[in-house]
């Protein structure tokens, strides 16, 4: 049933995250009754939970229907699924939107069970549309070309990160990236855009302005260091493409392109690492959860459908860099060492001397 379940409605869209779980005994050791849709096996077939949620504020599930055969608890789950997806708000689970419905789950029992409002054929029919056009929208990936250029490393250059950058550690058992043991980096960005009238600045090529997702950022190589550009097409003209830099302040993360992206009640663009959720000011790269995390900044144009950002030379962006990194090490009482592959290393583990630099 489990398996089942998981096929007929992988790929359904509705205002909220769906959990479902199937117990093959009343011991209930999947929690099918903390769940927006359970079933558990009984010696006369499926009793059906729906409703259920866990989390800060978990919520039992209330029992739909007893003792249904498969076709019966399948066919129930259609209606009931259906109906909560036409008619609850956005990004509201099924907990609270049965505890809005005007009676409750014995309500939902005369719509699903006894179709009382004679809808039940259209919500079987609204499931079998979707069931028909849903698609595996990562195999989708795999298969094309253009899809697959959307997932690479960099927006500038077909390289990849090198898999010596990242550093595993073993916790519980198990190989993990090591996000955890880099220190933090504190005190004024190292850049800020005002600063490129320095005559060696250089404009550097980021990539395609048709890569690039709207209200969304890509990572760009520079030598060895990394820029996070990002793309705001409703934000005022002078902001509609900002650069800081990739590397998050915050455990060293080089996540910072694939934050998320919102504004503030007072206009603000910020910019929250995927990971901590490290917030900053995408224009000034200020900290603003943490004021003592701050991002170089960098400077953008676009011409010819291509997007440029304005930066130092490599090798002093390199330097800086490293030193910065080094002295978070020292600052957190940490020897700061160069792996046996000699020369110095990066913060990730990658040996300076071994990486392939790339000519602008």
């Amino acid at each position: 049933m489990a398996v089942t379940l998981e096929n007929r409605y992988k790929g359904l869209r509705a205002p909220h995250k769906i959990k479902m779980a199937a117990s093959g005994c009343l011991r209930e050791c999947a929690e099918a009754q903390g769940k927006d849709v359970g079933v558990i096996a009984t010696q006369a077939g499926y009793n059906l939970y729906v409703c259920g949620n866990g989390g800060a504020k978990p919520v039992h599930a209330k029992l739909l229907a007893t003792d249904c055969s498969v076709e019966e608890c399948l066919k129930y789950v259609d209606r009931f699924l259906m109906y909560y997806i036409s008619t609850a708000k956005h990004l509201q689970r099924t907990a609270p939107w049965l505890a809005e419905l005007e009676g409750g789950i014995d309500y939902l029992k005369k719509v699903v069970i006894e179709d009382s409002l004679g809808i039940a054929a259209d919500l079987e029919q609204m499931m079998e549309r979707n069931r028909a056009n849903e698609k595996c929208e990562w195999k989708a990936v795999a298969y094309d070309e253009e899809l697959r250029q959307k997932f690479q490393h960099f927006a500038n250059t077909k390289e990849i990160h090198d898999s010596e950058q990242i550093e595993y550690i073993d916790m519980r058992g198990q190989r993990h990236p090591n996000l955890y043991s880099p220190p933090d980096i504190t005190g004024p960005a190292l850049y800020r855009k005002e600063d490129s009238h320095s005559s060696d600045w250089e404009w550097i090529f980021a990539g395609l302005v048709s890569a690039y997702p709207k209200n969304g950022g890509l990572s760009v190589k520079h030598g060895m260091q990394e820029l996070a550009v990002f793309h705001l097409p409703s934000a005022e003209p002078k902001e509609q493409w900002l650069a800081t830099q990739n590397l998050c302040p915050h455990k060293q993360a080089r996540t910072i392109s694939r934050g998320l992206v919102g504004v503030q009640p007072n206009g603000t663009l910020t910019v929250a690492d995927p990971i901590y959720k490290t917030t900053y000011n995408l224009v000034t790269g200020e900290g603003i959860s943490n004021p003592n995390f701050n991002l170089s900044t960098f400077k953008t144009k676009v011409e010819d459908g291509k997007v440029f950002v304005q930066v130092p030379p490599c090798s002093e962006m390199e330097e800086k860099m490293e030193k910065m990194i080094q002295e978070s090490f020292k600052a957190d009482g940490r020897e700061y060492l160069a792996k046996k592959t000699g020369g110095p290393v990066d913060h990730m583990g990658q040996c300076l001397s071994k990486q392939k630099d790339l000519s602008w």
